[in-house]
Order: structure tokens, then sequence, then C-alpha cells
């Protein structure tokens, strides 16, 4: 082999390996009480942030680390959105309280 064959062998095992792509990252609100004006209650919303790779909604925090429970990733099924999902299982985690929960057109 010659030394030109060795060092063009050698300049391909340096290569970087190509990175397999992040998932993207959003965030969004959910709301989690309902605005009353007969008492002049704003109302409530908490931030949801989530990753979505194009199947697969997976909540993560603030810094993009994942979450951990049971119900933190859900795979998408014909008809449904992301930001719908992610908001739902901000909420299905979330601890619940003595709140009036207002009707079903709740999820943002």
């Amino acid at each position: 082999m010659s030394w030109t064959a060795k060092l063009k062998a050698h300049s391909a095992s340096k290569q970087p390996k190509p990175r397999k792509p992040r998932a993207a990252r959003f965030s969004t609100l959910a709301q989690t009480r309902a605005p009353n004006e007969e008492t002049g209650d704003p109302g409530e919303v908490m931030p949801v942030h989530y990753t979505f790779d194009g199947v697969t909604v997976t909540l993560i925090d603030a810094k993009g680390i994942p979450l951990e429970g049971e119900r933190t990733s859900y795979v998408l099924q014909p008809g449904e959105t992301a930001l719908r999902i992610a908001a739902r299982l901000a909420l299905a985690g979330r601890e619940r309280t003595n709140y009036v929960a207002p009707d079903a057109a709740w999820v943002v």
C-alpha cells in the first residue's frame, strides 16, 4: 500500500459520523382554570414544553430534558395534532386541585 493510499484510508476513518437529527422543540399553554367574569378571576394557564419528531409527542422541561412518569409520551393517531396531545398529556400529569372543571372545550 502506497503512502497516499494509507493517508486516504486514515483520513476516511476520521470523518465525523452523521448526527441523528433532534426532534423539534415546541412550547404552548394549557388552560388549567377558566376565567370567571362575575368574580373577576382571569383564569390560569400553565406552560407546556414538548418535542415532536413527526410521530411521537414527548413532554420535556424548559431545558429540554424529557419528563419522567407514566404518561409523558404519546404516538399520534390519524387526525390528532401534537399541540392538543401535548396539552392533554400535561394536564393529565398535573396534580388535581379543588377547582371547578370547565366543559369539554377547555383544552387549547
